[in-house]
């Protein structure tokens, strides 16, 4: 990086000069030509926007037609001066065929020059002719003496400069150093407007803006739909019944979508292309998803893989000469599972894609933990560049800029552990890939984002937002059925609640909430509103009860974002009294204890390939080990009397494992998949969180035959995390999505 000292000019005070406008650069006073000077002040006036080149010569040369030769040589009387360099610029970027962006933040200044002053609005009037033949227009001085002030701009980055006119100036600063990778960045963030208004029970789930920024197609939980941005008219798409799709990206020709269908029983997924003009759709590829059209329109990237998003391919854009390009990357950092690719972004030229890898964390933390990374990648496969790695901030959504920034979510606050996400920019050398400036925040919001798009001019980026958040439910069988009735939301706080544990008594829910900025653990009656904390502090998870109910189990992260250092499982009274270390431990994933008079508590690690589930005790800490299982397993639950491992193999598969003799048996569940299990009060059933072919979430009882039934049915669009039933068997606690404002927002002018 070139040295800090050559980006720093000093404030020089100026001899006004008639007829002269002056940049003064450590004390060397460089004359700058008019209509030059005059770029720069509309580059000022639009920091970091892209303004087109018409934007700038009718601004400029509004009094004569010229050709953009004379906007070109201005530009680069500029760089001269301000000793920019096109291919690695600091101050003006220029955005091929279309304008120029000027890179830093401007404020409003104000400094005294020689005593006079002049507002913004007084500056004085065009005077060079050169570019316009027979024009001989004399310099008009226009200040107003009264004031003693300069009107100004500042902007943030690494110099100071003074530019002089007649009687006005302008003073440009920037500030020492500008966002760091993990810095704030406060000043002068593009404003976010909403553009769609759906309520929370149909939150818009995707919206792509057309590459003109004329149309926004946006699917929400019923249909798809086409908006005009400007006068907000929208219609439904025109689909086959049973297609059921969400838009991934727009063709340059403004007229052709590209969506991802899920169809089938099985909810397969593939890519599909429509066409504003009518007509039946267009398959494109099976097994497909998360597509994104390159910008001549002639390729598709998109994600596939056994591992569903864990291969990036590319396309032809009629679904010919498929080929893979990239495959998910092995993890560094030993408790990081395999990860996944979302989505792909093409760079300007099509030379390049970026996109995510996200990687969860081994440790199954709820909510999940991060460790993603940044990546640019030749299009042909080739040329690995890693942008940003292993950071616990960022998130997969992304966007390649015409002027050569890629922008993608990344968590607004460090100190806080709320979902709420940004946009951040960092500008990229199509060339090499590689990071060309630090990064810098563009718009802050509320909630987390779903997906971003842009215009080609840089004019228009669409956000997609969510705001629902999980929170516990109540709900108690219905005595005439084998069902259970329907629940009633227990957390009224808007912010996320996750609740893993009752208390001995069945008259309270513990559980983890994020309602103050951090995650701590709460405790709340079934017959109040309000709830009291139990633990306070940071990053506390995964409430659990010990063997004889008086001490609740929680874990404590990490908060670094290393997920190579060590979990802290810590045990605090109920009745009040110091959390106390149970044990340490990288990769916990899992832990749970019988209820006395067992006193058996197990927890699960992951180590290499296998999954190891192990003993401990409150007072020793670790003991035995029980059960070495390859991994792939994913959820296990002990049973209320110890006597009974239920662990989760495969979607279709549970085996019943004995702790004590290590007999095994496995029971097949080929009707229904399997997300995650948790035993009845009594131990005689296991309750499995599955899915109906329409999506209806569902809860299953499992009998001691092997035989199933629906207990709990939910709604469409919805789901369950899971469903524990209380020690005295009269209620059960549901984690259920609570609907919140999921819109899309557009940023103009970003």
């Amino acid at each position: 990086m070139t040295d800090q000292k050559s980006f720093v000019f000093k404030f020089e005070e100026v001899e006004v000069r008639e007829r002269e406008f002056l940049l003064v650069k450590g004390g060397k006073a460089l004359p700058v030509e008019p209509k030059a000077f005059r770029v720069l002040l509309f580059l000022l006036r639009n920091p970091k926007r892209l303004v087109t080149k018409d934007e700038i010569l009718d601004a400029v040369w509004s009094d004569c037609a010229v050709s953009d030769n004379s906007l070109t040589r201005s530009i680069a009387t500029l760089r001269r001066l301000l000793g920019d360099d096109s291919r690695e610029p600091r101050f003006i970027a220029t955005v091929p065929t279309v304008g120029y962006r000027f890179l830093c933040d401007v404020v409003a200044a104000e400094e005294v020059i020689n005593g006079f002053a002049a507002e913004e609005t007084h500056l004085p009037p065009e005077t060079d002719t050169k570019d316009c033949p027979g024009e001989q227009e004399q310099l008009k001085p226009q200040f107003d003496p009264g004031r003693g002030r300069l009107s100004g701009f500042s902007f943030a980055g690494l110099c100071i400069l003074t530019i002089g006119t007649v009687a006005a100036g302008f003073l440009i600063r920037q500030a020492a150093s500008t966002r760091d990778v993990h810095g704030a960045f406060a000043p002068h963030l593009a404003t976010e407007e909403r553009i769609t208004s759906n309520p929370p029970e149909t939150p818009v789930e995707n919206a792509v803006v057309s590459r003109d920024g004329k149309y926004l197609a946006f699917h929400d939980s019923l249909r798809l739909y086409l908006r005009q941005i400007d006068n907000g008219e929208t219609r439904v798409w025109s689909l086959p019944k049973d297609f059921v799709a969400w838009p991934d990206d727009w063709f340059p020709d403004g007229t052709h979508l590209l969506v991802t269908r899920r169809e089938g029983p099985s909810r397969t997924l593939s890519l599909w292309k429509l066409s504003l003009l009518g007509g039946s759709p267009e398959k494109l590829m099976d097994d497909a998803a998360g597509g994104s059209v390159s910008p001549d329109g002639t390729r598709i990237a998109y994600v596939i893989g056994p591992k569903f998003g864990n291969e990036l391919w590319v396309m032809e854009s009629d679904g010919a000469n498929a080929r893979r390009i990239a495959l998910v990357r092995k993890p560094d950092q030993p408790n990081v599972a395999d990860g996944w690719i979302q989505h792909a972004a093409w760079s300007p030229y099509g030379t390049r894609l970026a996109y995510v890898e996200a990687h969860l964390a081994n440790n199954q933390a709820d909510p999940p933990q991060f460790a993603n990374s940044l990546l640019t990648r030749d299009a042909n496969g080739g040329d690995l560049q890693v942008v940003l790695k292993d950071d616990s901030r960022l998130r997969s959504p992304l966007w390649w800029t015409a002027d050569q920034r890629i922008l993608f979510g990344y968590l607004s606050d460090p100190t806080s552990e709320r979902e709420d996400t940004g946009i951040d920019s960092i500008s990229i050398d199509e060339r090499t890939g590689k990071a060309a400036a630090p990064l810098q925040r563009v718009t802050e919001g509320q909630g987390w984002i779903g997906g971003l798009s842009a215009s080609s001019d840089g004019k228009r980026l669409v956000v997609s937002r969510g705001n629902t958040t999980r929170q516990v439910f109540i709900t108690e069988p219905d005595p005439g059925n084998h069902r259970w009735k329907a629940p009633r939301r227990l957390t009224l706080d808007t912010n996320e609640s996750l609740a893993t544990a009752w208390t001995a008594d069945s008259k309270a829910v513990i559980f983890a909430s994020d309602r103050n900025g951090t995650w701590k653990l709460f405790k709340q009656n079934i017959d109040e509103t309000t709830a009291e904390v139990l633990v306070d502090g940071r990053s506390l998870r995964f409430p659990r009860l010990s063997a004889d109910g008086s001490q609740v189990l929680y874990l404590v992260e990490s908060e670094t974002g290393d997920h190579s250092l060590p979990a802290s499982l810590m045990s605090k009274p109920l009745a009040g009294g110091p959390p106390r270390l149970v044990l340490r431990e990288n990769g916990i994933s899992n832990y749970q204890c019988a209820r006395a008079p067992s006193q058996l508590c197990i927890f699960s690690k992951l180590v290499g390939d296998d999954f190891i589930l192990i003993s401990f005790d409150l007072e020793r800490g670790a003991g035995r080990e029980i059960a070495r299982i390859p991994s792939g397993l994913s959820h296990w639950s002990l049973s209320p009397d110890g006597s009974r491992l239920a662990l989760v193999l495969d979607p279709h598969r549970i085996r019943f494992l004995s702790p004590d003799t290590g007999a095994v048996h496995d029971v097949s569940v080929d009707d229904w998949p399997v997300f995650n299990v948790d035993w009845s009060a009594d131990g005689a059933r296991l309750f499995i969180r599955s899915v109906t072919p329409a999506g209806i979430p569902v809860i299953l009882a499992l009998n001691g035959s092997g035989k199933t039934e629906i207990v709990i049915e939910g709604q469409a669009h919805s789901n369950f995390t899971f469903f524990i039933q209380s020690p005295d068997g009269r209620h059960g606690i549901l984690e259920m999505p609570a609907p919140g404002d999921n819109n899309a927002w557009m940023v103009e002018n970003f």
